[in-house]
């Protein structure tokens, strides 16, 4: 009945497996209520939720000029735009440019539709991209030999880790890799593809290190036990149990993530504990005796009553391990520890009735070899046993020497564990070599970065957002980040296609600024409908007048003239020294706006000086007396105009209206991947808008990376919950099941030192506290514990007994420990060969803090009790009714 109980609910469950789904977005992380998610809803509600592909092309040993390889990224745009769930893509074959005519704002592409690669096309596609920063790092790199192509979807942000977004990707990449095949080389990234590489790549270690860990499983179990019989029943228990957990996921609705990925692996290192205990001591125990089938019947059933209290107390500590996990504020941590802790209980229950119902039906057997033989193989095996045993009781007795050395460990420990650093990059979660890393790396080092923060500046109404101390705010802002934040790699918003419409309504005027001109009345003009107040106003904007008189030249006080509206007489040309001293003044001039400035930003300084092309009224305009205005309120409406000039196309004004924005944005790609880098820019965003922005509007902070930084803080927040939970749980089991508080407290001591080697561990070697990582401290706690109840049961019981106790605990349950501990710890060694930095670095963790919890269990707990003495163990009732106490030991 047992068994066919066992293999039914194994058969339920296993039919639910199908059903599981993996999801690594960032936000389905983060609990709802947490600020960041709360914004992250916000700006998809003002700004839509669009999630962005960034594909990048390199051009190692040419530029992205050749017409091939340009024909080519058309194209593939083409191609791409036909998938469903794409909306829009932009390249620099694809991407709006906005100019200006003697008579209107255009807005038209980068590159014609009619392109053909001829010469003069590629030289006005490249003045093109010179004319206007925002291309700069963006699509184009520096050196101009690579270039992006930023691929829109039709899905939320908190969408980015579903299959469907996934499926996107890997036909968007892979379309990439075969078109530009022998042109460019291809690297993807952005948020999408983390998520969906995460997933994807998580299945695929999950089918590679799952059998692999069964593999170290067996090979620990055969090199322990040697019988087949003995080596399968750990393995069929710790089966059915990752089975059952698992398919419990799918069953309540609950999606596999990251974290999810380890709950296999973990089942089987810790699951098949229970059954090596029962197993290990049926072996040395049923093998001396020859008994009958009732007799064995009996026997089985008195060694699973015997081994109970210490199996359930080591099940149950474990199982607390896991639980302290659904106190944690992340959702995945907390589904973790749910379904981990089920799977404890789950392989605590088979443990207890299946391998002792398979016991009773196999019935007592004999080894069928040579008797000569099987009796030197059980003289060589206890002789070992006997060693071991005898060399572990002889080191445990140096008690002095043990707790000196214990003590200088923690002390070690303490200087390791204040170097630890909290950061949660998800695309950190991969190795240097991996796909997805190298397009991260690329990304950041061409085009500012993958990761993103954004900035929306609020207003009540659209006077008060288009206010032009606001704007100024938020262009000073830009310009801060720009140029003063290192980690702020490109940083494009709003005011930058306010500043391009000022500079283009302004190229023929003077850089000294605009005078007022005169007024006329106010005309029936159909110009009035669009708010301009007449066409006679396009003379404010530096236009011809509808009579074709044309504005005159205007002469800087350094002597340059600015390029002259069509028509214009052409200014006198001053003569060669002066030509000579105009320049050194000009020049001088401009590099005193900063001493360290490059050759490019000294041109386009210059240029800004004399109104070339128009860049001294590539500002936010604020000045009205600059401007031929009388108020802010006119620079208001001026602002108003140009928006109305964008046609409407709410995509080009980065708002949440193309005519009457309340919310405007800014984008600030992060071109470093370490989280401390992103949390002082977000610290450098808030302190800057507390200084600087009036107080009639308000600034909020979201995007990717920021949500990055609440799981970090997350993260240690979970961490001390898990670890303070878990302990005192712990404590409290083994205090009361041994009715002492004291028993409580010694069995907390290698936890402790296990913690803290574990976190000096990640100190000295640079290794983050993230996700995964976080999670160290509490299963050495749940699992840890295992070994020290066994060793404080066996020592108890063996006490009892009279004789040398100490010796008689290392012969039994101290082999039943390293056994354990080996198996745990190989298993979770495994996770080494992981494809992600975080996996390889939790498991190798994982069975560092098992072999340190065992060595403990096996040195400083026996050196401790025979120091302390605690009444639990030595003052027992029987020994206080006047027996004498037991010698040796």
């Amino acid at each position: 009945m047992v068994v066919g109980g066992v293999v039914l609910i194994t058969l339920f469950f296993a039919f639910q497996l199908p059903r599981a789904r993996m999801d690594n977005n960032i936000i389905a992380f983060l609990p709802d209520h947490v600020e960041e998610r709360v914004i992250a809803k916000h700006l998809e509600e003002e700004y839509g939720g669009e999630i962005v592909i960034m594909t990048g092309l390199e051009r190692p040993y040419g530029t992205v000029f050749d017409p091939a390889f340009l024909f080519r990224i058309r194209d593939f745009a083409k191609t791409v735009e036909t998938l469903e769930l794409v909306k829009d893509v932009n390249s620099i074959m694809s991407t709006q440019y906005i100019t200006a005519d003697q008579e209107s704002i255009i807005v038209t592409g980068l590159v014609g539709e009619d392109f053909s690669g001829t010469g003069e096309e590629i030289a006005e596609l490249k003045r093109r991209l010179a004319s206007w920063d925002l291309y700069q790092g963006a699509l184009v790199s520096g050196d101009y030999t690579a270039t992006q192509i930023v691929v829109t979807l039709k899905a939320l942000s908190g969408e980015s880790g579903n299959p469907e977004v996934a499926a996107a990707l890997v036909q968007i990449r892979n379309l990439a890799k075969e078109m530009f095949a022998g042109l460019a080389n291809v690297y993807t990234a952005g948020q999408p593809v983390v998520s969906a590489t995460l997933s994807e790549s998580a299945f695929a270690d999950i089918t590679f290190l799952i059998p692999l860990v069964f593999l170290v499983l067996l090979a620990v179990l055969v090199f322990s036990f040697r019988r087949a019989d003995f080596v399968s029943l750990p393995l069929l228990t710790v089966l059915a149990a990752v089975i059952w957990a698992v398919g419990a996921m799918p069953l309540f609705q609950v999606t596999l993530t990251l974290l999810s990925m380890v709950l296999p692996v973990i089942l089987i290192a810790v699951g098949s504990a229970y059954a090596i205990h029962l197993v290990s001591h049926y072996r040395d125990e049923a093998e001396t005796k020859i008994l009958s089938a009732e007799e064995h019947r009996a026997f089985v059933l008195g060694l699973t009553d015997r081994l109970a209290k210490p199996v359930f107390l080591a099940a149950l500590t474990t199982f607390a391990g896991f639980i302290s996990f659904c106190f944690a504020p992340l959702a995945p941590m907390r589904d973790f520890g749910v379904f981990a802790a089920f799977g404890v209980i789950a392989a605590f229950a088979i443990a207890m009735t299946l391998v002792p119902a398979l016991l009773i039906i196999r019935g007592p057997r004999k080894l069928k070899v040579p008797a000569q033989k099987n009796g030197q193989e059980r003289r060589d095996r206890f002789s070992l046993d006997r060693e071991l045993a005898g060399a572990m009781s002889a080191v445990a007795k140096k008690k002095i020497s043990i707790l000196t050395l214990t003590a200088l460990v923690i002390a070690v420990s303490v200087t390791g564990a204040s170097k630890v650093v909290v950061d949660n990059s998800m695309v950190e979660f991969f190795s240097d070599d991996t796909e997805v890393s190298r397009g991260d790396r690329f990304i950041r080092e061409h085009f500012g970065g993958s990761a993103q923060i954004f900035v929306s500046v609020e207003a009540e109404d659209t006077q008060t957002l288009l206010d032009p101390e606001v704007l100024s705010a938020m262009d000073g802002l830009s310009a801060f980040l720009s140029e003063r934040v290192p980690a702020a790699g490109k940083v494009t918003g709003f005011t930058d296609l306010v500043k391009r419409m000022n500079q283009l309504f302004n190229g023929d005027e003077s850089p000294e600024g605009i005078p007022a001109p005169a007024r006329t009345p106010v005309s029936e003009d159909p110009g009035d409908e669009f708010g301009f107040g007449g066409l006679s106003d396009f003379e404010d904007f530096g236009f011809d007048d509808p009579e074709g008189e044309v504005s005159p030249s205007f002469q800087s006080p350094a002597g340059f003239s600015t390029t002259p509206s069509a028509g214009a007489p052409a200014p006198a040309t001053p003569t060669a020294s002066a030509q000579s001293a105009v320049t050194f003044a000009m020049l001088h001039a401009a590099a005193g706006k900063r001493p360290d400035m490059s050759a490019g930003e000294l041109v386009r300084e210059l240029e800004r000086l004399t109104n070339y092309d128009g860049y001294a009224y590539y500002e936010i305009p604020v000045d009205p007396l600059r401007y031929g205005k009388q108020s802010r309120e006119e620079l208001q409406q001026l602002v108003s105009n140009y928006l109305v000039l964008l046609s409407g196309d709410r995509s080009q004004t980065m708002s949440n209206d193309p005519l009457e924005p309340t919310a405007v944005e800014m984008i600030i790609l992060i071109n470093s991947q370490w989280q401390e880098d992103v949390q002082n820019v977000i610290r450098i965003i808030n302190g800057y808008a507390a200084a600087n922005f009036p107080k009639t509007v308000r600034v909020l902070v979201g995007g990717g990376s920021a949500q990055e930084g609440a799981l970090s803080a997350l993260v240690v927040n979970s961490q001390i919950i898990s670890i303070c939970v878990s302990v005192l749980v712990v404590l409290l089991i083994v205090a009361f099941s041994n009715r002492s508080l004291a028993a409580g407290l010694i069995a907390a001591l290698p936890l402790a030192i296990a913690i803290m080697v574990n976190f000096a561990v990640m100190g000295f070697l640079g290794i983050t506290l993230n996700m995964a990582t976080a999670m160290i401290a509490s299963l050495a706690v749940g699992i840890g514990i295992d070994y020290t109840i066994h060793f404080i049961e066996a020592f108890k019981r063996e006490y009892r007994s009279g004789g040398d106790y100490l010796y008689r605990t290392f012969t039994g349950s101290g082999k039943a420990i390293l056994i354990n501990a080996l198996s745990v710890g190989a298993g979770f060694f495994v996770l080494a060969l992981s494809r992600f930095r975080i996996m390889a670095q939790f498991g190798g963790l994982v069975a560092l803090s098992m072999a340190i919890s065992a060595a403990v269990s096996l040195t400083v707990i026996p050196a401790l009790l025979a120091a302390v003495k605690p009444k639990f163990i030595y003052g027992s009732a029987e020994y206080e009714n006047g027996r004498r106490p037991p010698q040796g030991g």
